[in-house]
C-alpha cells in the first residue's frame, strides 16, 4: 500500500443476499481488528425498523445504523451523511459497512465516493457472501431477485461461498465454477459459518469494477421486499415457533431476532433462512427486548400478528397445566 493510501481510512463493504452470513463474517472481522489493536467503525443497514445485528458490534466501536430502508435506494444519501459524520467524529483505521441483503454493491460504492469526503477514504474491498444452497436453487427465485444475487457476485473483489455443508461437494464445486464465470477476477473462498482468514481479507485490494449493464433494483419497488417486526411479551415454545416460521405464507427470505424459550432459561439469538431455524444462547451487557423481524414477499401482516399472539397465549395456557 502506498503512502497516500495510509493516510486514508480503509472501507470494507460486506454484501450478499438475505441470510447469507454477512453478520457472522462481520463479527469475525471485528474480533480480528480488536486483537490487532485497530480502531474500527461500523455502519449497518437493516430493512426493518428494529435493530438486530448491531448486537454483534463491540461497545467501544463507533456504530451508526440505517434502519427502515435499503442503501440501494431510499437512504443512499443518508449513508453518505453517516459516513461523513463518522469520519469527522472519530480517528479510525477502518470502517465496515454491512449492507442489507437487498443492496446493490455499486450503489454503496457510489455512496462512499461522495466528493465531500472521498479523499479521506479508500475502498479496500467489496466482499460478497454467497449462500451455497440458495445459489443452487436460484432458478426457483423471482427473476429480479436472481439478478440482484448475480450482481452481488459480479461486483465483488472476494466471493465467500458460505454454508457449503448444505450441498454435496460436487454441488459447491459447481457453484465455484458458476461464480468464477460471472466474476473471473474475484478471489473465491468456499467455507462454512463464514470461517475465513480475516488477515487475507484485509490484504485484498479493490479492483474498481465498472458499471456496464448495471441497473439498480430498488427494494421497495422492484423486489417488493417487506418486513414484519414485533416485540414479544415473553417466552415461546421452541418447536411451535419453529413450525410457525417454516409454514408462514408468502416467500420468507429471512427471519432474525432475540427469543426467550419455555424450555431453557436465558436469551437466544434466532436466525431463520431458507426454511431452517437456528437458536444460539446469547449474552449481552445491556437489556434486550425479545423481538422477531421477518423479511420476505407477500407477507400477510394481520395473519402473522394473530398467529404470533396465539403462540404466546399457548405458552400462558401451558404454564398452568399439570
Amino acid at each position: 500500500m502506498n503512502l497516500a493510501m495510509k493516510s486514508k481510512v480503509n472501507v470494507y463493504i460486506l454484501t450478499g443476499f438475505l441470510g447469507s452470513g454477512k453478520s457472522t463474517l462481520l463479527a469475525r472481522l471485528l474480533a480480528n481488528e480488536k486483537a490487532q489493536g485497530n480502531k474500527v467503525g461500523v455502519i449497518m443497514n437493516e430493512l426493518g425498523e428494529i435493530s438486530i445485528d448491531s448486537s454483534i458490534v463491540p461497545g467501544d466501536a463507533p456504530l451508526k445504523e440505517l434502519l427502515g430502508g435499503c442503501i440501494c435506494c431510499s437512504i443512499q444519501g443518508e449513508l453518505s451523511l453517516q459516513l461523513s459524520q463518522m469520519l469527522g467524529e472519530y480517528e479510525l483505521d477502518s470502517i465496515y459497512i454491512e449492507a442489507t441483503g437487498a443492496a446493490h454493491p455499486m450503489e454503496i460504492i457510489h455512496a462512499c465516493s461522495h466528493p465531500t469526503f472521498s479523499y479521506k477514504v479508500h475502498i479496500q474491498a467489496v466482499i460478497s457472501m454467497v449462500d451455497a444452497k440458495q445459489w443452487s436453487e436460484r432458478a426457483t427465485l423471482k427473476p429480479k431477485v436472481t439478478k440482484l444475487i448475480e450482481d452481488q457476485v459480479k461486483y465483488a473483489d472476494v466471493l465467500i461461498i458460505n454454508k457449503i455443508d448444505k450441498v454435496d461437494p460436487s454441488g459447491w464445486q459447481g457453484i465455484e465454477k458458476d461464480v468464477a464465470t460471472l466474476n473471473p477476477k474475484a478471489y473465491i473462498l468456499p467455507t462454512q459459518y463464514a470461517s475465513v482468514d480475516p488477515n487475507f481479507l484485509q490484504g485484498v485490494s479493490h479492483k474498481g469494477k465498472t458499471v456496464d449493464g448495471y441497473t439498480p433494483a430498488h427494494v421497495q419497488h422492484s423486489l417488493h421486499l417487506r418486513t414484519f417486526s414485533r416485540e414479544l411479551e415473553g417466552p415461546v415454545d421452541r418447536l411451535r415457533f419453529e413450525s410457525w416460521m417454516k409454514n408462514l405464507p408468502g416467500t420468507i427470505y429471512r427471519g432474525k431476532g432475540f427469543l426467550q424459550l419455555t424450555e431453557s432459561p436465558g436469551l437466544f439469538s434466532y436466525q431463520f433462512a431458507y426454511g431452517e431455524s437456528m437458536f444460539v444462547p446469547f449474552q449481552s451487557e445491556r437489556p434486550i427486548q425479545p423481538v422477531i423481524v421477518i423479511i420476505g414477499e407477500d407477507l400477510e401482516h394481520e395473519r402473522m400478528e394473530k398467529e404470533l399472539r396465539e403462540l404466546q397465549q399457548l405458552r400462558s395456557v401451558d404454564q398452568y397445566r399439570y
